[in-house]
C-alpha cells in the first residue's frame, strides 16, 4: 500500500513536473498576472485606508491601482529601453576603461607595468560583454510588450472576478459544511499572499530607493535603471540581493575604472541591502509564509529550475500557497509540516 502510494505520488511529481516545464508559455503568463493581482489588492486595501480616499467605492480604487499600475509599467518600460541603448553605444569606452582597470588592479599587487597578455584581455572582455548583454535585453524589452498585455489583460479580467466569486463557491459547494473548509482555505491563501507581496513590494521600492540615493551621490551612470534591477532582483530570497549588488558593481567598475569608487559604491550599496534584510525586513513581515529557510532555498532552486529568472521571483509565495493546500489533506498534511518553519499549521 505505502508502495503504490509513494509510486503514484512520484509519477503525480514527475507529470506536473513536465507539465509545468512544457506548458510554460501559457502557464506562467497566468501564474505572474495572479502574482500581479495580488500585489493591486494589497495596494487597493492600503489605498483605502487613507482618510482622503476612505470612503471611495472599491471599484473606483481598483481603477486608480490599475491606472497607476500601468503608468508604472510604461515609465519603467522607456527607462529600460532608454538605459540599455545608453549602454549599448559605449562599448569602445568600456574596452578602453577595462584595460585601465586591469592596470590598476596590477599596480595594487606590485605588478606595475607588467603587460597583460592579449588573449587574457581579449577572454576578460569577451567574459564581460556588457554591451552584448545590453543589445540582447533591449531585443527580450522589445520582444515583450505583447507579453505585457497578455499579463495586463489577465489582470484585468482577475480583478473583475473577485466580485462574483464568493457566490461561484456557494453555489459549487452548496452544503455549508464543505463550504467553509474551502473557504477558509481561500481566505488564508489570499490574505498570506497578498501580505507578503504587498509588504516585499513596499520593501523592494524601499531598497530600490536607497540604491538609487547612493548611486546618485557617487554619480554612477544610469541608476534610476539600476535601482529598478536591485529591486526586481530582491525579490529572491537571500541570493537576489547579492545578484543586484553584483550586477551594479561590474558596471561600476567597467564603466569608470576607477576602483576606489568602486569599492565605496560596494560598501555602501551593501550596508542598504543589511539595513533592509537584517533589520527592517524581519521587523515588517516578520514570519508571515512561515516557510523554514530549507524550504525557500529548495523551492528557489526547483522553480528557478522549472521557469528561470521569474521562477526564483515566484518561489516563494508559489510554495506558501502548496503548503497551505498541503495542510488540509491527511495524505500531505506530513509534508506541510515538514515544509513550515516550527511545525505550526495554523
Amino acid at each position: 500500500m505505502l508502495l503504490r502510494d509513494a509510486f503514484h505520488m512520484t509519477a503525480l511529481t514527475i507529470s506536473l513536473g513536465w507539465l509545468l516545464v512544457v506548458g510554460k508559455a501559457v502557464i506562467l503568463p497566468v501564474v505572474i498576472a495572479i502574482m500581479l493581482t495580488y500585489v493591486l489588492v494589497g495596494a487597493k486595501i492600503g489605498m483605502q485606508r487613507f482618510t482622503l480616499l476612505k470612503g471611495i467605492p472599491g471599484w473606483l480604487a481598483y481603477v486608480l491601482v490599475l491606472t497607476i499600475f500601468g503608468l508604472a509599467l510604461a515609465v519603467m518600460g522607456l527607462v529600460a529601453v532608454s538605459n540599455l541603448r545608453n549602454i549599448a553605444q559605449t562599448e569602445l569606452a568600456f574596452e578602453g576603461r577595462f584595460t585601465d582597470t586591469i592596470a590598476q588592479v596590477a599596480a595594487f599587487f606590485g605588478m606595475d607595468g607588467v603587460q597583460t597578455p592579449e588573449g587574457v584581455r581579449d577572454f576578460l572582455i569577451d567574459s564581460f560583454d556588457i554591451t552584448g548583454l545590453s543589445l540582447n535585453l533591449l531585443s527580450s524589452v522589445a520582444s515583450i510588450s505583447g507579453y505585457i498585455v497578455l499579463i495586463v489583460t489577465y489582470i484585468v479580467f482577475m480583478v473583475a472576478e473577485r466580485g462574483p466569486m464568493q457566490r461561484k463557491i456557494e453555489l459549487v459547494l452548496p452544503h455549508l459544511n464543505d463550504r467553509e473548509p474551502a473557504t477558509k482555505v481561500f481566505r488564508r491563501i489570499n490574505q498570506q499572499i497578498v501580505t507578503y507581496l504587498s509588504t516585499k513590494t513596499m520593501i523592494n521600492v524601499i531598497v530600490g530607493a536607497l540604491s538609487y540615493m547612493v548611486m546618485l551621490l557617487l554619480g554612477i551612470e544610469n541608476a534610476v535603471f539600476w535601482a529598478f534591477v536591485i529591486a526586481i532582483l530582491n525579490y529572491i530570497p537571500y541570493v537576489g540581493s547579492l545578484l543586484g549588488v553584483g550586477v551594479v558593481i561590474s558596471y561600476t567598475v567597467l564603466a569608470t575604472a576607477d576602483l576606489q569608487l568602486t569599492l565605496i559604491a560596494l560598501v555602501a550599496l551593501t550596508a542598504c541591502q543589511v539595513y533592509v534584510g537584517n533589520w527592517l525586513e524581519p521587523r515588517v513581515m516578520s514570519r508571515s509564509l512561515n516557510l523554514s529557510p530549507l524550504t525557500v532555498m529548495l523551492a528557489l532552486v526547483l522553480w528557478s529550475t522549472l521557469w528561470g529568472l521569474t521562477g526564483a521571483i515566484i518561489a516563494v509565495p508559489m510554495t506558501s500557497i502548496l503548503l497551505i493546500a498541503f495542510a488540509q489533506f491527511p495524505s500531505t498534511r506530513s509534508l506541510a509540516v515538514l515544509a513550515s518553519r516550527d511545525g505550526n499549521l495554523y
